[in-house]
């Protein structure tokens, strides 16, 4: 569908959405053709369901079928951001108690901070970070404050050494708690992230509930945004727009960004989804040419050449919406093209699996309460 022209006119609107510039404008009767279900399928995928909705509530000429079917989008993301403020309440708390550092990052931060508007950006857990050193004495405490775990299973914990546990909080929120922003050992070891580094200059910030919380600098909420665009493959526009819009906040700074990718060996792949932003959504300060050089190489041509024969957004049926050219990434090209095979490898396993015995249950969530195994994976994180 993309390659039409209604799945043009499909992805001009969803570009509108996520930038709020349609504002009172006809949606045009060209677009009329496309259907509801479309429409609603296109903006789960790229999770700003809200967000369409809003700019559909706003253009004279929106059908009536389109605005009942996509009204509820909008009242169930403000219901879940409410939902979502009240355990934040709970965390910081808790935290504070403790005198644990810490900061969220992503879905309410962004939603009440970074984009135009609370009802646009689509979320349903809480990303939230500590030092490593605290991951402990953090994860008792909010235990102890209502919360419960959804990750239970500690010998797979231990065993893959993941930088998050997933627990779900006294309101319903799920919670992920993170010791870092790479997740797995095998980013850990590609990417020099630095979470103390960002737990420092982390400062408060009052969300549109009232809430108090704590979030990274601008600069660091854009690298933290830019990669984990990247490692989950740069393939939604909602973290395309989370990028535009955290770029223009106050205080952020493109040579300090720069230096920071560089320190933290996230430049090709930081490069790379920079220039989708910029191709897709424009920015309103361009970053300048020495934090883009990265992607002058392959794999950022690569990621060129694949939008210029198939622009992003993709769109419901687009077969060619996979980011491995994003996800694997690295700063040789030898070593994105092997970290690009074993994905490749790995994504046609789960498949083939999956094709003969059916989708796998979460294994982390298997109740496996071995003492031995939680207290190694917690001295291994303190460690």
């Amino acid at each position: 569908m993309s390659g039409d022209g209604a799945g043009r006119l499909l992805a001009r609107l969803l570009i509108e959405s996520v930038l709020d510039a349609g504002g009172d404008r006809p949606l045009g009767a060209e677009l009329s053709a496309t259907t509801v279900d479309t429409i609603l399928t296109a903006g789960g995928e790229h999770r700003i369901t809200p967000a369409i909705a809003r700019r559909v509530k706003g253009a004279p000429d929106a059908p009536t079928e389109w605005v009942r079917a996509l009204a509820p989008h909008r009242t169930m993301q403000l219901m879940r951001h409410m939902q979502a403020a009240g355990d934040l309440s709970l965390i910081g708390a808790t935290f504070e108690r403790q005198g644990v550092a810490w900061a969220v990052g992503k879905g309410p931060v962004a939603a009440d901070l970074i984009w135009p508007s609370p009802d646009m950006r689509e979320y349903y857990d809480l990303d939230v970070f500590v030092n490593r050193r605290d991951f402990a004495v953090a994860l008792d405490a909010l235990l102890q404050s209502g919360c419960v775990l959804v990750d239970r299973n500690w010998l797979e914990l231990n065993r893959s050494r993941r930088a998050e546990i997933a627990l779900k909080g006294p309101a319903g929120t799920h919670i992920d708690l993170h010791w870092d922003i790479a997740v797995t050992p095998k980013l850990r070891r590609a990417f020099d992230t630095d979470m103390d580094g960002m737990l420092n200059r982390a400062r408060p910030a009052r969300l549109g509930s009232g809430v108090e919380v704590r979030v990274f600098d601008p600069i660091d909420t854009v690298a933290h945004l830019v990669f984990h665009a990247a490692q989950a493959g740069a393939n939604r526009l909602m973290w395309m727009a989370d990028i535009h819009h955290a770029a223009a906040l106050p205080g952020f700074d493109w040579a300090e960004f720069g230096r920071r990718s560089e320190r933290a060996r996230t430049a090709v792949p930081t490069a790379i989804v920079l220039e989708r932003v910029a191709r897709c959504l424009g920015f309103r300060v361009q970053p300048p040419a020495a934090v883009l050089a990265p992607a002058a190489g392959v794999w950022g041509s690569l990621a060129r050449r694949r939008d210029h024969a198939h622009p992003f957004p993709g769109l419901p049926g687009d077969p060619h919406r996979g980011g491995t050219v994003f996800s694997s990434a690295r700063a040789g090209v030898t070593a994105s093209a092997v970290n690009a095979m074993a994905d490749m490898w790995i994504t046609r396993v789960t498949e083939r699996r999956v094709d003969r015995k059916g989708p796998d249950d979460r294994v982390l969530y298997r109740d496996v309460a071995d003492a031995r195994a939680r207290r190694e994976y917690l001295a291994a994180v303190a460690g």
